[in-house]
């Protein structure tokens, strides 16, 4: 069951057992306790067969990852086996779509915001998806995430609006699709094939801000290269375990300004002489950005 230096791609991860992808057939294994990481979906292993006649093959080895979409302790909705203070939900991702409705539930770009962070955390570009075109609401106003260079794409599950502009970022990636509870995405990981394959649910709640409809995160293939990750709805989501002095560092546009500072330990908030406000100022940085980096500095985690 060997599968050379690649290994085999974890695609839905059961309480203590895993099912991976095989030779295109998904097989449940259970890890070896002797493993130093609990596998997760996107994660590349080695199986070996079974030691006992009617048991399940065993995962022997989780190779390196990269790519990781980690949720952070202090959020009140996550779902951690052991409890530690980070939960990996997706791994090897080359792209993280960050699915949000124009309304049903309501846009939250400080939901955004905070998923930019941790992906840039993780090592992973990012792109925005508007889905729910369809409703005939306004479009939020996205400038400060076109001035970044993200790429956008404007969609409906429900009718296949801008669904082959979507195809065409994806094409050729390993992505993730996440963002809050409701905005669809596993409306549009179905959309993208031709039978259904995830659950989905209405939006519910008392202010509409959608319920889960995906339990836990697993891997479907759309081609040979292509493959997407749905995650479970998040609600809540905390930069707990990212230092103050880490932060400016997950903003790429920002962080190169930071050379000129005069403090080694300048907040970027307040301090004279630094490089982030001077260049915020002299119009070299988006004070938009600046904004919401000062308000995740100041946020509780």
């Amino acid at each position: 069951m060997e599968a050379g230096d690649r290994g085999h791609v974890v695609v839905e991860v059961h309480g203590i057992l895993v099912t991976v992808d095989i030779d295109g057939d998904p097989v449940r294994c259970s890890p070896a306790p002797a493993l130093d990481l609990y596998p997760v979906v996107g994660d590349r292993v080695t199986v070996s067969p079974p030691v006992l006649a009617g048991d399940p093959p065993v995962v022997t080895q989780v190779l390196a990852r990269r790519g990781a979409l980690t949720r952070l302790r202090g959020d009140s909705t996550r779902r951690s086996r052991d409890g530690a203070s980070e939960h990996v939900l997706a791994a090897n991702i080359d792209l993280a779509v960050i699915v949000a409705a124009v309304s049903r539930p309501p846009f939250h770009p400080r939901f955004i915001d905070r998923y930019m962070v941790l992906a840039q955390r993780g090592g992973i570009d990012v792109a925005l998806c508007i889905n729910k075109c369809d409703l005939g609401t306004e479009l939020p106003d996205l400038e400060v995430y076109r001035d970044l260079g993200l790429p956008i794409v404007k969609v409906s599950a429900k009718d296949g609006t801008g669904l082959d502009d979507l195809r065409a970022l994806i094409a050729g990636r390993t992505v993730v699709f996440t963002g809050h509870s409701g905005v669809g995405k596993s409306s549009l990981v179905n959309a993208l094939f031709a039978d259904e394959m995830a659950q989905t649910g209405d939006v519910g709640g008392k202010r509409g801000q959608g319920r889960h409809t995906t339990s836990r995160s697993a891997l479907f293939r759309i081609d040979a290269d292509t493959a997407v990750v749905d995650t479970p709805g998040i609600r809540s989501l905390s930069l707990a375990g990212i230092a103050r002095d880490e932060l400016i560092d997950l903003f790429p546009d920002l962080a190169p300004f930071t050379d000129s500072c005069r403090f080694r330990d300048c907040s970027h908030d307040h301090e004279p002489g630094c490089g982030v406000i001077a260049a915020v100022e002299a119009g070299k940085a988006a004070p938009a950005r600046y904004e919401i980096y000062l308000r995740l500095l100041t946020e509780d985690r």
